[in-house]
C-alpha cells in the first residue's frame, strides 16, 4: 500500500514542471493558460491527497486491513501464545522472509537481524529486530505486521513479540526486540514460503490527532 502511494506521489513534480503547449490549431494564450491552470489544480490536488494520507495513515491502515485482509494483517495483536505440546514436523520446511518498514512520521531506524530463515512447522524460532530513535526526544512507536499468504496467518503463533505493546525509545536510544514464534504443524501443505513484515507507526502523533478531533 505504501509503495503504491510513493509512486503516486512521485507524479507531483512531473505534473507541476511539465510545460503545456497550445495546439497548432488553437495556440492562443488563453488556451495555454487554461491548460496550465488545469495541470496546476491536479498538482495541488495530489499534494493535498499526500498530506491527508499521512494524517490518517494509521486509521487508514487499520481500515484497509479489516476490509481486504483480516487474516493476514493485524493491528490488535492480542496475547502471547503458549508453546506447550507442539509437535515439530521435521518432514516439511517453511521458508520465512522478513522485512521492516517505518512510517514516515516516526524518526526511527528499524531492521531485522535475519531476513530469511528456514524452519519446520511447529519449531520455535527467535528472530531479533533492532530499533533506534534518531530524534533527540523520546518517541513511542507501535508495530503492526502483515503476513503473506493470508492462509498462513491463523497458524502464526507468537510467544514473545514487541508488537504486543507500544515501545518507547528515549532520544538516540537503541533497543533489541526479539520475536519468538512458530507455525502450527497443521499449516496447509501448499504453503512453503511465507513473508512476514513489521511496520512501526508513531503512536504519539496518532494519539495527538485523535485527541484533536
Amino acid at each position: 500500500m505504501f509503495s503504491i502511494f510513493r509512486r503516486f506521489g512521485s507524479l507531483v513534480p512531473l505534473l507541476s514542471e511539465r510545460p503545456v503547449y497550445g495546439s497548432p490549431a488553437h495556440g492562443s494564450d488563453s488556451a495555454v493558460a487554461a491548460q496550465n491552470k488545469r495541470v496546476g489544480k491536479m498538482a495541488v490536488g495530489l499534494v493535498v491527497a499526500m498530506f491527508l494520507f499521512g494524517f490518517a495513515s494509521i486509521p487508514l491502515y487499520r481500515w484497509v486491513c479489516a476490509q481486504t485482509d483480516p487474516g493476514g494483517s493485524s493491528w490488535f495483536i492480542g496475547e502471547p501464545d503458549v508453546y506447550e505440546g507442539v509437535e515439530v514436523d521435521e518432514e516439511r520446511e517453511l521458508h520465512v522472509r522478513f522485512y521492516t518498514n517505518v512510517e514516515r512520521q516516526l524518526p526511527w531506524q528499524f531492521s531485522v537481524e535475519e531476513s530469511l530463515v528456514t524452519i519446520n512447522p511447529g519449531e520455535r524460532k527467535i528472530i531479533n529486530f533492532d530499533a533506534r530513535n534518531v530524534d533527540p526526544d523520546a518517541v513511542t512507536g507501535k508495530a503492526v505486521y502483515d503476513i503473506s499468504p493470508p492462509d498462513a496467518a491463523p497458524h502464526f503463533k507468537k510467544q514473545e513479540c514487541f508488537c504486543f505493546i507500544e515501545q518507547e525509545l528515549s532520544g538516540d536510544e537503541e533497543m533489541r526486540m526479539p520475536l519468538v514464534f512458530w507455525f502450527d504443524p497443521d499449516i496447509p501443505e501448499h504453503i512453503e514460503e511465507i513473508t512476514l513484515g513489521y511496520t512501526f507507526f508513531n503512536a504519539d502523533s496518532s494519539r495527538a490527532r485523535a485527541a484533536s478531533r
